[in-house]
């Protein structure tokens, strides 16, 4: 039925609306999406034809929590609404669902849905066609603060945490988050009423709720029974209403205390409860009391005591007529401040903000939190900036143009004239783009005597603050002693391509080496022809850069025949020598690298080590912990499971502690995890923290170290044993060979006749060739930085790269650059200097990157950092580890068979992170891709923040 009305790009019909109002979403229905659970694989199969993988992966993903509303709440709480002066005005409900709310919104309500849901989101325009609903994350969501007038809803809950720079800084829980960051989208004197998790009030550490508090007075809050939602939701869960008023800067507090929680005993149990709830008693619709619960044992539970709806609406009046007694009531917004905001319902840009843009009317737009807004122009530069716009447009076209096609297209050919044209009757008419004037400040300089100056730039109608201004500013070559300008090399040629294919090469590594990049193996056929000969002299005068794998039966060069696990491979060549003797060359080679067997007593048997099994760890564990239950599961990567009995002697005091038994420490030294033990401690202000306990912490670690060393000696214990883990061990890694490019042979035209590399950084030359990552690993003094250089270059003479990066500290740019042009004199490198390095200089340079054809490009790392990747390519990137992430789930959780909630949330922990990587600060405008880089070198890489990105394993497992 959605799927029909999207087809036909028409409104649902009363009686589809009928049947799409029944919709209750995903978080009722979990086990849908267990596939262990074999009675719903035909509602999986059907689900999988209906909907696509990103719609099946975000159903999957809201199990977690999507719940909706009894419409007899919803309707309450309108009610409640409209009578603390509600009427008209924006309104914001956050993880709106299929629209209850919107269903029952007064008819001045201008209402904005955000659903993460596709398929949920689409039901809901369905439903509402006068709401505006956006299908994103709400912690995704680019609002200006004091947006909205009141704030609506049931938001999500659950004890994960999402990544929001902005909003959530504190990484508060979901609903804690939600209600945080819908609090500062409404403006002061606006309304917050929303169902929330009785955490949001319960939970021991109050920074959420002191974060609520610093901007909002709580009106009032009822707490309702557990089945409140279960009709509509399938939850029973305990939630608590809170009616919240944002204060108007300048206005006291409130004095009602609700950011503590006391314990109070319930059916024998400590729970902690809010302060508000104990003082009144009155605002709980049923009777509290304690059971083994959703989230922990001795949780909370609400038993009703009569009709809930009854008792709601009743509560719902009482919480109203306090709240107008104490004045917390809703504040209409002014005419001038009503007017100041971007229109309700205005369209989403895709643009960063600040992207300009001109109307066919001579009007301007300006992008602020992602609508566009007028840009007020003065007349005397609408013309100017206009120009500047379309010489914007012109060079991202062609940018865009170039990057997508090998070929030179007419139609780049006509976008790179358009924009030559373009940019000689802007400079005809206005000068260049990087003109500049000085003036006098009225300063002097003390140390000289003379005035101080300052350069000032033409206004441009505020081009300058767009996100592709550097890009415009590159397009030209300025001198700005005698203010002129040349134009760039993007007005002349591509400044990004795909690879140019080379048609020769004059020695057979460098046909070897072309061949590997553009074929991806050793091909002899096309190595001849780029030598120019014959096959059988081709292969000749390979000689040994390559070898006939007998497994594969591909040419395979040599560098990689010689390494990797060299013992199967010696085998092998052994057995086809004895048929053909022209192999006779690999076995001769293979032994030569062979490296010989190491003995028990050179072998460190470590917990965790990739190489000894979990067989072998549980046989250990169920000896000195006498405990014949016991297993270890190890699925992959660094995750393990280690459940065996933790309250024996042995566990708790021969081999562990009362605090951290012998299981739970062998898995931490299996998963590499730090051992550490807390307690929680409550201060003065009643607040709940956890410290560290040192000594229980050293006792525990202990152990931990005692264990390793027992199971280092236990392991060699056994002949049998020990001999099958050597075995093991030498089979697995001392059968490895690293690739080896000693004695290589390398030409490297254009280097100075002053400079002679030594052996090692030729070896290091051509790993950089033949090897798509490399690491330089050198002790200081012994010439990375030549080898960077003459790498670079050697790929970029081969044709294997087009514009290569460096990427170094700052304080080593000029050193860099300089060093590079005293081994290759005639070399085009651009350097950032020091002044390059502010915000909008930073910029800037990176645009010149983009728009200029470089040997060598040589940046900070602060520059570096802040260049984003295209959306399209972020969430590219996003999807492969989520897919990665989400294998590692099915294969650590398939053996206990975990809930589909369970597998998500761990995978909702995990995106998370990866999300706050990627979320660092950026500069707007251009993006990696658009730059052309297409090789990449940091210096110093082992400076903190250049760490490999963390496995998915340990992702999960954190």
């Amino acid at each position: 039925m959605l799927r029909t009305a999207q087809r036909e790009s028409r409104p649902a019909t009363p009686a589809e609306q009928d049947v799409l109002g029944r919709w209750s979403g995903w978080g009722a229905v979990p086990e849908v999406f267990d596939d262990h659970r074999e009675e719903f694989s035909w509602a999986r199969e059907q689900l999988a034809v209906l909907l696509s993988p990103a719609e099946l992966a975000a159903a999957r993903r809201n199990t977690l929590n999507a719940h909706y509303t009894d419409a007899a709440l919803v309707k309450a709480m309108w009610t409640a609404v409209r009578a603390l002066g509600f009427e008209r005005g924006r309104v914001l409900e956050p993880g709106c669902g299929h629209g209850n709310f919107i269903a029952f919104a007064p008819g001045g309500a201008q209402v904005t849905g955000i659903e993460l849901d596709p398929v949920t989101a689409g039901i809901a325009r369905l439903l509402h066609p006068d709401a505006e609903i956006r299908t994103e994350s709400f912690a995704d969501s680019r609002d200006a603060d004091d947006h909205y007038d009141l704030a609506v809803g049931n938001v999500p809950f659950g004890n994960m945490v999402l990544h929001d720079r902005r909003h959530n800084p504190a990484g508060h829980s979901i609903h804690n988050h939600f209600i945080v960051k819908a609090l500062r989208l409404v403006r002061p004197g606006g309304l917050m009423v929303v169902l929330t998790s009785r955490f949001t009030m319960d939970a021991r550490n109050p920074a959420a709720r002191r974060d609520i508090a610093s901007l909002a007075d709580l009106a009032g809050a009822i707490r309702l029974p557990g089945g409140a939602h279960q009709r509509a939701a399938g939850t029973d869960v305990v939630t608590d209403l809170l009616v919240l008023r944002r204060r108007e800067p300048g206005r006291e507090r409130d004095s009602t205390a609700w950011e503590k929680t006391r314990h109070a005993e319930l059916d024998g149990a400590q729970v902690p409860v809010n302060e508000y709830f104990l003082d009144r008693p009155e605002a709980v619709l049923g009777q509290m009391g304690a059971v083994h619960g959703a989230y922990r044992a001795d949780d909370l539970v609400v038993r009703p005591s009569g009709d809930t709806i009854t008792a709601f609406t009743a509560a719902l009046d009482a919480l109203t007529r306090n709240a107008r007694l104490r004045g917390l009531t809703y504040s209409p917004a002014g005419r001038a401040a009503d007017t100041s905001r971007p229109a309700a319902g205005a369209a989403r840009s895709a643009q960063p903000d600040g992207y300009l843009r001109a109307g066919p009317d001579g009007t301007f737009t300006k992008v602020v939190s992602g609508t566009g807004q007028p840009h007020a122009v003065p007349a005397s530069q609408a013309a100017e900036l206009r120009q500047l716009l379309a010489l914007r447009d012109s060079a991202c076209a062609l940018l865009a143009a170039e990057a997508s096609s090998a070929e030179d297209t007419p139609g780049i050919g006509e976008l790179r004239a358009a924009l030559d044209r373009q940019y000689d009757h802007y400079l005809a008419r206005y000068g260049p783009l990087n003109r500049f004037w000085m003036r006098r400040t009225g300063r002097i300089n003390p140390a000289n005597g003379e005035p101080v100056m300052a350069r000032i730039r033409p206004r441009q109608g505020g081009f300058a603050g767009d996100p592709f201004a550097p890009l415009v500013y590159a397009l030209e070559q300025f001198d700005p002693v005698g203010q002129r300008a040349a134009k760039a090399t993007i007005f002349r040629e591509r400044v990004i391509a795909p690879r140019t294919p080379r048609l020769g090469a004059d020695t057979p590594a460098d046909a070897l080496a072309i061949c590997l990049d553009t074929r991806g193996e050793a091909r002899l056929d096309e190595i001849a022809r780029l030598l120019g000969t014959t096959d059988d002299d081709a292969r000749e005068q390979l000689g040994t850069l390559v070898f006939d794998d007998p497994a594969t039966g591909q040419l395979t060069p040599a560098a990689e025949y010689l390494s990797g696990k060299v013992r199967d491979k010696l085998r092998q060549a052994e057995e086809a020598a004895q048929d053909d003797p022209s192999f006779a060359v690999n076995v001769t080679e293979l032994r030569g690298v062979i490296p010989p067997d190491l003995t028990p007593g050179e072998i460190d048997a470590r917990l965790g080590a990739a190489w000894i099994d979990a067989t072998c760890v549980q046989q250990f564990l169920r000896e000195i912990l006498d405990d014949p239950g016991l297993r270890v599961e190890h699925p992959g990567g660094q995750i393990w499971a280690v459940r065996g009995n933790p309250g024996t002697v042995p566990a708790r005091s021969t081999w562990g502690t009362s605090r951290y038994p012998a299981p739970d420490l062998v898995q931490a030294v299996l998963e590499q995890r730090g051992i550490q033990v807390h307690d929680t401690v409550t201060d003065a202000g009643g607040s709940h923290r956890s410290v560290l306990n040192v000594d229980a912490t050293m006792a525990a670690q202990e152990k931990a170290a005692e264990l390793a060393e027992r199971f280092a000696d236990w392991a060699w214990e056994d002949p049998v044993r020990a001999a099958e883990l050597a075995r093991t061990y030498n089979d697995r890694f001392n059968s490895l060979v690293l690739r080896s490019y000693d004695g290589a042979q390398l030409s490297l035209p254009g280097l100075t006749l002053t400079f002679r590399p030594r052996a090692h950084q030729v070896a290091a030359v051509a790993r950089m060739i033949h090897e798509p990552a490399v690491l330089l690993a050198h002790e200081v003094g012994a010439g990375k930085t030549a080898e960077m250089i003459m790498g670079v270059t050697e790929l970029r003479r081969l044709g294997l790269i087009r514009k290569p990066a460096v990427v170094v500290p700052n304080h080593m740019l000029e050193q860099f650059a300089r060093e590079w042009l005293q081994l290759y004199p005639q070399a085009k490198v651009m350097t950032a200097g020091q002044e390059d390095l502010q915000r909008d200089r930073r910029r800037e340079f990176v645009a010149r990157c983009a728009t200029g054809s470089w040997d060598g490009i040589v940046m900070s790392r602060s520059a570096f950092e802040r260049i984003p990747l295209s959306a399209d390519e972020e969430r590219e990137y996003m999807d492969r580890e989520v897919a990665q992430m989400r294998r590692w789930i099915d294969s650590a959780k398939g053996g206990d068979r975990s809930t589909v909630k369970k597998l998500e949330k761990a995978l909702l922990r995990a995106e998370e992170r990866l999300k706050a990587k990627l979320d660092s600060a950026k500069d707007p405008g251009i993006t990696f891709e658009a730059t052309g880089i297409d090789y990449l070198c940091v210096d110093f890489s082992d400076r903190p923040g250049w760490r490999p990105p963390r496995p998915a394993s340990l992702l999960l497992a954190a």
